[in-house]
């Protein structure tokens, strides 16, 4: 006998085909009787009414259409600020080239949105409230090709299912429709007159539903959602102007521009002036937009924005991708500001992941990545030089050029910092260095020389001056970075160079961490730790990096280990990075530690050849700098 497979579908059908009431109740017909079954018979099977009712069955029913709409509904609409998300789609979708916002109590009690795009014939404005009603898509295959905001046809549903929504729309100047909707039902489709484009009037927001409105916000709350969302929209779409109203007042304006000067009219003058501009592509896909500095940063992720496709979204992996770049400068808890343009062709893209719209896939993340990640490091080595602080004396240190002196060795690679750190011969190869003070000159004239190590202070901090002023050197930090860069440079030559541990360091972390030094030992070798097992749940330390000292090898090799236990939570790409920032961290000169002046000049001629000098891996500040002007002007010599 020959057997087909059937689909579950399929399978169902077939099923449901097979019940027949026989008068005694539900029967399952099929095969012929057995030996001591009876009338039933082998593959029947009877089901009474009685035992319908008793087994729970019969209670599953078709919910009224209102009351699937209100559940849709809690899918797309969540506050005034989702309402206005979904109108402007609308607006942009059809060829918008001014929107106007009105809102009251925060869009709680009125949200109005108005447009010149191309509008709706009566049949349309009628038939756009229905559920699934669009005018994006027409078959299943249109879904990997969606290019515009909106496309499933529940936004307008959902928004009537929940409110007082008139909707006045005309094709053309003149005629146009009025239709009315309260909380589902349709009261009045009338003509009207109208210019071109469109008019969506939303009232009293889940006025119907008292258990939704509840969990609404006070109205300045829900007005900052709602300008949120006006100005990523304003942010994709800058050729189109924007202007918003709250209780008859214009809180947001913003005129039809280019790219550049609409994201510096949203970011204003402290985020828009000092800002980085960035471009790269790889194949059909090209990312641009702009970032601020290192130094320019926020608590929340708020400053960075994503656009993919004239799509502003809010999704995870793409913001972490603009964050990663900035790893290695930013200190902990604090985030970049970034614009992020993304153009991805649209049948490598999946817009369709997220009730909202908020979220969308990449079909080939590795490649979007490196591709955000590439154009912000990029654009922050080309500029990396940090700014004045407004009106201050003190400022993070940074040059036109992103360097504590114009000089810069040739290959930070071959130049063996710790030997020149450790070695009295090392120290016999760099000049002298001259602090005694100088001797008197004239008023006016040039006395100070491009850089000089002044002093130590408190065993932390190296004081020097410049042409431009003070310099204040973290010495911990500052032989962080410049350890950091070195063994990165080592790295991509191979394994980093190990020294044999005097007496090998016996380290009884715990079993996770045990656990962890087995699964990585090939990464860790790389990274210069030769770690083997000593006994069931303990570790012995054979080698360590050469940077490493002695007396820090026990911590290192603990942080390094917790820096692995961090790895399944970061792209795989950096591992290596975070691993060599903790080694460099536990290897470099701590504070408290008295340097005398050829070492403290040996640090910052080790900045000078640093591709970021002014932030350690972890991102905290390297250098501090006091100008000269605001010093004079501050002791009246102005």
């Amino acid at each position: 006998m020959a057997y087909r497979k059937l689909s579950a579908r399929a399978f169902l059908r077939a099923l449901v085909g097979l019940i027949v009431d026989n008068g005694e109740g539900l029967g399952l017909v099929g095969g012929s009787p057995g030996p001591g079954r009876g009338r039933q018979g082998r593959g029947s099977l009877r089901v009474r009414e009685t035992d319908v009712k008793g087994a729970g069955m019969g209670r599953i029913a078709v919910l009224d259409p209102r009351v699937a709409d209100r559940i849709a509904a809690g899918e797309v609409v969540e506050r005034p600020a989702s309402v206005v998300r979904e109108l402007l789609d609308n607006a942009l979708d059809a060829g918008a080239r001014t929107v106007d916002i009105e809102l009251e109590e925060g869009g709680r009690e009125r949200v109005r949105v108005a447009d010149d795009g191309e509008g709706m014939q009566r049949d349309d404005a009628v038939l756009a409230f229905e559920r699934h009603a669009t005018s994006k898509i027409r078959t299943g295959d249109d879904l990997l090709h969606v290019a515009s905001l909106g496309f499933r046809g529940e936004a307008l549903a959902a928004i009537a299912a929940v409110s007082r929504v008139t909707a006045l729309t005309a094709p053309a100047e003149g005629q146009g429709t009025r239709v009315v909707l309260d909380h589902g039902r349709l009261l009045a489709c009338e003509p009207a007159p109208r210019a071109r484009g469109t008019t969506m009037d939303v009232r009293g927001l889940f006025a119907g539903i008292p258990a939704r409105r509840k969990f609404l916000k006070t109205p300045a709350t829900e007005l900052d959602h709602c300008l949120r969302t006006v100005r990523r929209a304003a942010l994709a779409r800058p050729a189109v102007g924007f202007r918003v109203r709250h209780e008859g007042r214009v809180v947001l304006e913003l005129a039809p521009g280019s790219d550049e000067a609409r994201v510096r009219a949203l970011l204003g003058d402290r985020w828009g002036r000092n800002l980085i501009p960035i471009r790269a592509e790889a194949g059909r896909m090209r990312v641009r937009g702009w970032v601020g500095r290192a130094d320019l940063h926020r608590p929340t992720r708020e400053g960075i924005q994503v656009v993919v496709n004239g799509r502003p979204v809010r999704d995870g992996f793409l913001i972490r991708a603009a964050t990663d770049a900035f790893r290695n400068t930013l200190p902990p808890g604090r985030y970049p500001i970034a614009v992020i343009l993304l153009e991805v062709p649209a049948d490598e893209v999946d817009v369709n992941v997220h009730p909202a719209k908020a979220e969308v896939r990449c079909h080939r993340l590795r490649e979007v990545r490196a591709l955000v990640v590439g154009a912000v490091s990029d654009g922050l080595g080309v500029r990396a030089a940090v700014p004045h602080a407004p009106g201050g004396l003190v400022r993070p240190q940074g040059g036109a050029g992103g360097r504590l002196a114009a000089a810069r060795p040739a290959d930070v690679a071959r130049t063996n910092w710790q030997t020149l750190w450790e070695s009295p011969q090392g120290r016999q190869e760099a000049p002298a260095v001259e602090i005694d003070s100088p001797a008197p000159v004239e008023a006016g004239a040039d006395v100070c020389p491009p850089r000089r190590v002044l002093a130590q202070f408190r065993n932390c901090f190296i004081v020097a001056e410049d042409r431009e002023g003070l310099l204040l050197v973290d010495q911990h930090v500052a032989h962080e970075r410049l350890l950091y860069e070195r063994l990165r440079a080592q790295l991509e030559e191979g394994p980093v160079p190990r020294q044999a541990a005097l007496f090998p360091v016996v380290l009884e972390p715990g079993p996770e961490l045990v656990e962890r030094a087995r699964e990585h030992r090939e990464r860790l070798e790389r990274c210069g730790f030769v770690i083997e097992d000593f006994g069931v749940q303990a570790l012995r330390v054979l080698e360590v990096p050469a940077v490493m000292g002695r007396k820090t090898a026990a911590e290192g090799v603990l942080a390094v280990l917790e820096e692995l236990g961090r790895a399944s939570r970061r792209p795989a790409e950096g591992l290596f990075e975070h691993l060599l920032a903790t080694v460099a961290c536990h290897s470099a000169v701590r504070k408290g530690q008295a340097l005398t002046p050829e070492k403290m000049e040996y640090l910052l001629q080790g900045l000078d050849a640093c591709e970021a000098p002014h932030h350690c891996p972890h991102g905290r500040v390297v250098s501090l700098r006091i100008d000269l002007g605001p010093l004079e002007r501050a002791f009246g010599r102005s």
